[in-house]
């Protein structure tokens, strides 16, 4: 569906896995915009399973980095949970949790959904703090702390007033400092060029795709030297290797 190749990770409520998906665009994004309990699960028509957000798995940039890519850049949009909760002690009592509830002041009690969405992203935390420190990942994080996940109405605020202009100081800032220029070097390594010479030779006009290196593995290009062919070259390299050591065992005599 796409010029470049792209990947998708969506939740399988199924099979309790997480699925990558590289094909039919639209179906697998609105699979991955599934978000408990606002939106129903996606049925797959593939095998019948049932896909919501790949954020309940994994939400972390490392499939990119396994798919290929050199360097990652990350953004973190997700929302910061308050950690200044109220210790209720042992017991808790139901009119003192209604009047927290109405009281706009008062310390916040996390009620069940909160609690249940606290424990489906407690393994992306921990899988974020790694990636963060990684060095093929460039984590961004965008002023949007006072925002929350569910603050669709605020979407022009979220995407012009903030996100824009933070891309657009922070990629000059990158620019300046030659971040970019030392990106795109790490791409142009000796066996980087080697790579890409040999796959000129199967896709000559590679120009624009070439784009896709870095966000996705390119397959390895497979052998074609015949397996008798194979075995006669593993046989002359025995042998060489057997006349190595005979010459080494004759100097030491």
């Amino acid at each position: 569906d796409l010029w470049l190749p792209y990947f998708n990770v969506t939740t399988d409520i199924t099979a309790s896995a997480m699925r990558v998906h590289q094909d039919c665009v639209w179906r697998y994004v609105r699979a991955s915009a599934s978000y408990t309990p606002y939106l129903p699960p996606l049925c797959d028509p593939k095998d019948g399973h049932l896909l919501v957000d790949g954020c309940y798995v994994n939400n972390v940039p490392d499939i990119a980095r396994n798919m290929g890519a050199r360097t990652v850049i990350a953004i973190d949009v997700g929302s910061q949970d308050e950690t200044d909760l109220c210790n209720y002690g042992d017991s808790l009592s139901g009119w003192w949790l209604l009047w927290k509830r109405i009281n706009p002041w008062a310390e916040k009690v996390p009620d069940m959904a909160e609690i249940q969405s606290r424990l489906a992203y407690v393994s992306c935390v921990r899988q974020l703090e790694v990636v963060k420190k990684s060095a093929y990942c460039e984590y961004i994080r965008p002023p949007i702390d006072r925002f929350k996940t569910m603050d669709f109405g605020k979407f022009d605020e979220i995407y012009q007033d903030v996100g824009f202009q933070h891309g657009k100081l922070l990629f000059t800032g990158w620019a300046r400092g030659d971040i970019i220029e030392n990106m795109l070097k790490d791409h142009r390594s000796a066996d980087y060029n080697e790579s890409k010479r040999a796959d000129s030779c199967t896709c000559p006009g590679a120009d624009f795709t070439d784009l896709a290196e870095i966000v996705s593995r390119i397959e390895p290009v497979q052998s074609y030297v015949a397996a008798e062919e194979e075995s006669d070259c593993l046989t002359e390299y025995e042998e060489d290797g057997m006349d190595t050591v005979r010459e080494e065992e004759g100097e030491e005599e």
